[in-house]
């Protein structure tokens, strides 16, 4: 199975951690390897494909990473959470997603990138969610 992709927008790669770490902490979804620093152009084809507009406002620092859950769950997630970048949910069936797979391993990887620690009550709450899907 190919996991869902998420698209980080922001003016600098410290923002895009934070989005990312937002992501980890308060969306709950776990991110499955390093996020990878992707070229400007690209993001801008995947945002474009994607959305089906062109982007409006320029962005310094692009980043894409892979994440666990669904596409659906991973957009009502984000829709809860307002982390401090432009952050787009790329499906596993899309042309982008497979675009971005066939490049993955040209992509310098996010430096200073670790997810956030979790606290014992989000460990309890994780472990609930994990019985009630059995």
């Amino acid at each position: 199975m190919l996991n869902t992709m998420v698209l980080v927008r922001t003016d600098n790669f410290q923002k895009a951690s934070i989005a990312l770490a937002d992501l980890v902490r308060y969306g709950r979804m776990n991110i499955r390897g390093d996020p990878r620093i992707i070229p400007p152009a690209l993001s801008d084809w995947a945002f474009e494909k994607i959305s089906g507009e062109k982007p409006r406002k320029k962005f310094r620092a692009h980043v894409v990473a892979q994440i666990d859950l669904p596409p659906s769950k991973a957009i009502g997630r984000l829709m809860d959470i307002h982390p401090p970048a432009h952050i787009l949910v790329i499906p596993p069936d899309t042309e982008v997603h497979r675009e971005l797979l066939r490049l993955w391993g040209t992509f310098e990887k996010l430096r200073g990138f670790h997810p956030p620690k979790r606290t014992k009550t989000e460990e309890l709450r994780k472990k609930g969610e994990e019985l009630d899907e059995v």
